[in-house]
């Protein structure tokens, strides 16, 4: 296991606050924030009893995730549980609070001008890194250019889309030049964390991950894959220090052993409870359940291409958009709710949620495999045809389940299908629109915005690498509509203006079954009774929200 660390002295101090490392005296080959190579000594056997012991300090915690972080470099991959650790150690100029509203992070204020076009952060003076160093906009500017890179697996480039231009005029200021004004701007930029700008100029993602030093609420100790993740409170943060010390990350992939740890008192909270142990857990004296509605949507992406290189001398059937309804018609949602999500998930009709700038509500097309076998008949294909289908297997709820329940429901109405799943570290890099080896794949996509027009910009315009746009469509879905109206919401600062033009687009391409939806997750988690917790609607778990009662 590849281990990273802080320092002895800081790896030791956890450890006295009750989160001691494991291996068996055994000696780690280990990583240094600055860069550096050590060799450490680490304690073995205690990882439990340390977990156990946490609560009784009233500053410490320790919570289980059902997968682990993807990269320590913030801007490989825009995904839940990787973000949810970032935010932590590193900060953006603006922060969304508990209730989702902006406000002043690493910038204390901002202001646009009258066209819109050109905005202007003022960064707070005196924040200092966590290795003493002060913050500037060098390191602001050299992060927003990291951010814009397209060729990283994920999505970070769509929040940079629109800007035209990036100045630092002093060394508390930013200005960005915009193409058009930008309705999502502080949204946009409250995705871009700030890094020191010698470690992210010029660097690999390895030398990223390797000096892990930002200016959060927490400084980063050490990491073992697939064991844990320990950081400590930053002293000396800007703003109030958390009274929360120490706080471990545990992976836990296995839905089994991520029960049995909550109901033995090793961890005090537990993301993502399996539906099927909830009941359970509610039951047991000293643990209480959180639900919630959840924004994170699990939905098929179709390649929609008439000249996919995915269909190699031949049509590609999903080009019609017969056959898309054919095979939105063969999925029994409502069986996947109630069998495989124990009614832990809601249904979805549209990729926007209610509340969003631009949602409208939208009942479902029944389960009809009937009609869906007529469809593929008009279409051509009375004998169906193959397809592969990719999904994760460790990322969503009971995710390989709903891929072999996707599978079977088309194969019923003639579509053979091919299920390739793969876990999340191969599968986000796997299915980039740039890499053009997916024909169909169930994945999930949450936004944070409260505004449409970022999931249609990101799912639904068509993918242009360089620009940042679609860095999700990764079914190549195009329609020039669709696109028009997109670039036009942009351009409307009005909430209500720009929600009628982002329903008309949402309402083109699902009419046109430019993707397939299936359900919104049930937010669901353990925590020992000890504990006061308010769930956030974006499903970002931060120990500095928690308190001992």
């Amino acid at each position: 296991m590849k281990k990273r660390t802080l320092s002895l002295f800081v790896a030791v101090s956890i450890a006295a606050g009750c989160l001691a490392g494991c291996g068996g005296g055994s000696q780690t080959t280990a990583t240094t924030a600055g860069g550096t190579s050590e060799t450490q000594a680490t304690q073995g056997g205690q990882s439990g009893e340390a977990a156990s012991d946490s609560a009784s300090g009233k500053d410490s915690l320790v919570i289980a995730m059902a997968s682990d972080i993807l990269s320590m470099d913030p801007f490989k991959y825009d995904e839940g549980p990787t973000n949810q650790v970032m935010a932590h150690i590193y900060e953006a100029m603006v922060l969304q609070g508990s209730d989702m509203q902006f406000e002043p992070g690493l910038a204390e204020s901002w202001e646009t001008s009258e066209d819109g076009l050109v905005w202007t952060f003022h960064l707070r003076e005196g924040v200092k890194f966590h290795d003493g160093e002060v913050m500037d906009s060098g390191d602001v500017l050299a992060s927003i250019n990291v951010a814009k890179d397209p060729d990283s697996p994920s999505a970070f480039s769509s929040y940079t889309s629109t800007f035209e231009k990036i100045e630092a005029p002093d060394a508390n200021t930013i200005k960005i030049t915009t193409k058009t004004p930008n309705p999502l701007m502080l949204f946009n930029v409250a995705q871009i964390y700030v890094l020191k700008q010698e470690n992210v100029e010029g660097k690999t993602e390895e030398e990223i991950s390797d000096v892990v030093i930002g200016t959060g609420r927490y400084k980063f100790v050490e990491q073992v894959k697939e064991d844990h993740l320990d950081m400590t409170a930053n002293e000396d943060y800007w703003g109030e220090v958390p009274s929360i010390k120490n706080v471990r990350f545990r992976p836990i992939t296995n839905e089994a052993t991520r029960t049995a740890t909550m109901l033995t008192g090793e961890v005090d909270f537990t993301i993502d409870i399996s539906p099927r142990d909830i009941d359970r857990l509610e039951n047991t004296e000293g643990i209480s359940i959180l639900k919630q509605q959840g924004t994170r949507e699990i939905y098929l992406n179709l390649d929609s291409r008439e000249d996919s290189p995915l269909f190699p001398g031949q049509k590609n059937p999903m080009a019609d958009p017969k056959v898309r309804q054919a095979m939105y018609l063969a999925i029994d949602e409502a069986t996947i709710i109630k069998n495989i999500m124990n009614g832990c998930a809601f249904e979805m009709n549209s990729i926007i949620p209610e509340g969003y700038v631009g949602y409208a509500p939208v009942e479902r097309e029944g389960y009809d495999p009937e009609k869906a076998k007529q469809l593929l008949a008009e279409a051509g294909y009375p004998d169906g045809f193959e397809v592969t289908l990719d999904a994760p297997n460790d990322r969503y709820m009971n995710d390989g389940q709903i891929a072999q329940a996707v599978a079977g429901f088309l194969e019923k109405v003639g579509i053979k299908v091919n299920l390739n799943l793969m876990p999340k570290a191969n599968f986000f890099t796997y299915i980039k629109p740039a890499e053009n080896k997916s024909m169909l794949l169930m994945t999930g996509w949450s936004d944070a915005s409260g505004d449409g027009l970022s999931l249609l910009h990101d799912m639904l315009q068509t993918f242009n690498r360089e620009n940042g746009d679609g860095t999700v469509n990764r079914g190549h879905y195009s329609n020039a509509e669709v696109d028009a109206l997109i670039k036009e919401a942009y351009t409307e600062m009005d909430d209500t203006k720009r929600g009628e033009l982002v329903a008309k687009a949402e309402k083109i391409a699902r009419d046109d079954y430019a993707y397939i939806p299936l359900h919104f997750e049930q937010d669901t988690y353990a925590i020992k009774d000890t504990l006061d917790y308010t769930p956030r609607m974006n499903k970002y778990v931060l120990a500095w929200e928690f308190s001992y009662k």
